[in-house]
């Protein structure tokens, strides 16, 4: 999925914060509630409004200098919290939107797959690997409406390091979101997730058109993310500020939570 509708955002919605990556692009498991857009069309969940909202906007999620900005910022956080191996190192980037994120770690691993709810965005995600010259093998993305824990939705892989950046936000239920992601690791691999900084102001920070796909307005804090990763089982939790952005006339700071499992 893809991320955000706040300013420079990485592996996230272009027109803001609020995504694919990502994805955001919410991923979570379908809790059956009505959630109307600006368009004023209803959808029956925060994903299904998040598919139709990033399969429609895909063409322009990479036109934004500070999504672009924002994606080099978590990706060299994401390259600093974890021993990446060009040749050993599998990586899967979840709600990976046009591949932003993927690009940044891409030279850094072995291979990156890349998972996203919008078809839009995972062609585009495709068709920039393919202009690149690189092979499948390296980096390709896969279309998945919603992830399951231990299901082979993915042919048997396992990852050595999961990421995710900026779409957490979108996620109905991010412990069920985390569970998934945890069993698709191989046994020491390592979860990275990014996204925004709870604060007093941090819920101003979406305007009301695009509340339909963010399910979490305000971010999340160190301990909301502290017992998401103990929930999941991962262990050796770290939680770092990695960067900071404006948007509106208001500061945001996001940041990098780790676990290994």
């Amino acid at each position: 999925m893809t991320a955000s509708d706040i300013g420079p955002t990485a592996g996230s919605d272009q027109e803001g914060f609020a995504h694919g990556q990502h994805h955001d692009h919410a991923h979570s498991h379908s809790h059956r509630h009505h959630v109307h857009s600006h368009e004023q069309r209803e959808y029956a969940s925060f994903e299904e409004a998040n598919r139709h909202h990033f399969n429609e906007t895909a063409h322009q999620y990479n036109d934004r200098p500070d999504a672009q900005k924002r994606a080099a910022m978590l990706g060299a956080a994401m390259l600093a919290a974890y021993k990446f191996d060009e040749n050993m190192t599998t990586v899967m980037d979840f709600a990976c939107g046009t591949g932003l994120i993927s690009k940044h770690l891409a030279y850094s691993a072995k291979s990156v797959v890349g998972v996203d709810i919008s078809q839009s965005m995972v062609d585009q995600y495709n068709r920039s690997v393919n202009n690149q010259g690189l092979s499948p093998d390296e980096m390709r993305a896969v279309c998945v409406g919603e992830l399951r824990e231990n299901e082979e939705q993915l042919n048997g892989m396992t990852f050595d390091v999961i990421v995710c950046a900026s779409s957490y936000h979108h996620f109905t239920s991010i412990d069920e979101v985390t569970k998934a992601l945890v069993s698709y690791l191989k046994p020491g691999g390592a979860l990275l997730i990014a996204d925004l900084v709870k604060d007093q102001t941090s819920h101003e920070v979406f305007p009301d058109n695009v509340h339909h796909i963010v399910a979490h307005k305000g971010g999340f804090s160190e301990e909301d993310m502290r017992s998401n990763f103990e929930k999941a089982g991962l262990k050796n939790f770290t939680f770092k500020i990695v960067g900071s952005a404006a948007h509106a006339g208001h500061p945001v700071s996001f940041f990098l939570a780790s676990g290994d499992k």
